[in-house]
């Protein structure tokens, strides 16, 4: 069963690549506008970006803040015109969260879940959430794309009859730790249209959570006052 649901995303990760190949890396890159941010305030060495597509935004990271990049990507088309266009990012093919430990013992300043949650198994979830925390550093970040809606629901995937729609809050899996905390979030419609906008199923988010370490996120517990027990004497 494992193996249709990956040979369905591969399917679809080539279909994705198809019918937004104009638009890669030419349209507003709000992701790349919050590591920019972090940037300014310390600097971004490493990224690693989990559904890369052709790897474009390492390209971008990679060029402005002079960062080690990496990216998996589920496409094989896209990776193979990643890895001719962008001949110094490491992009790797395969699926997440399994072909993540690649980079088994390495981190990362900045990690991307790049917009491929919604169509994860659910049984894959905390695997995905437990690997792309031991990729961030403490002090790090991790920015989540993906669908926003109010309320979990699912759907049938009008792209691919083998998958399924799941949306939710996509920072969800990280943030009921005290580890992680939400610094940004910005919600994007996918349509024009003002009706369409009105309705849930069509936002986008782009979330930036920071990583705290332990002792931030678990402050010590204040030292109570002794309490001397009575002498007993009258």
């Amino acid at each position: 069963m494992r193996d249709i649901h990956e040979q369905a995303l591969r399917a679809d990760g080539d279909g994705y690549h198809s019918r937004n190949h104009a638009g890669i890396g030419t349209i507003a890159d709000p992701a790349f506008s919050a590591m920019e941010l972090l940037h300014r305030a310390r600097s971004v060495g490493s990224v690693l970006e989990i559904g890369c597509t052709t790897g474009f935004r390492l390209e971008k990271a990679r060029v402005a803040f002079g960062a080690r990049c990496a990216g998996l990507e589920i496409s094989p088309a896209a990776v193979e015109e990643g890895r001719a266009r962008y001949p110094e990012v490491q992009i790797e093919l395969g699926a997440a969260p399994r072909d993540l430990d690649r980079w088994a013992g390495d981190q990362f300043d900045v990690v991307i879940v790049g917009h491929f949650e919604y169509l994860l198994p659910r049984s894959e979830l905390f695997g995905l959430a437990a690997s792309v925390d031991r990729l961030a550093i403490d002090g790090g970040h991790v920015i989540v794309m993906d669908f926003l809606h109010p309320t979990p629901m699912s759907a049938d995937y009008r792209h691919h009859p083998d998958l399924r729609v799941f949306k939710h809050d996509p920072s969800a899996p990280w943030l009921w730790s005290p580890t992680y905390t939400l610094v940004q979030r910005q919600v994007y419609d996918v349509s024009d249209s003002p009706e369409a906008c009105a309705d849930p199923r069509a936002w986008q988010t782009v979330d930036v959570l920071r990583k705290l370490s332990v002792d931030e996120a678990y402050p010590p517990l204040p030292t109570l006052p002794s309490v001397h027990e009575p002498s007993g004497d009258a």
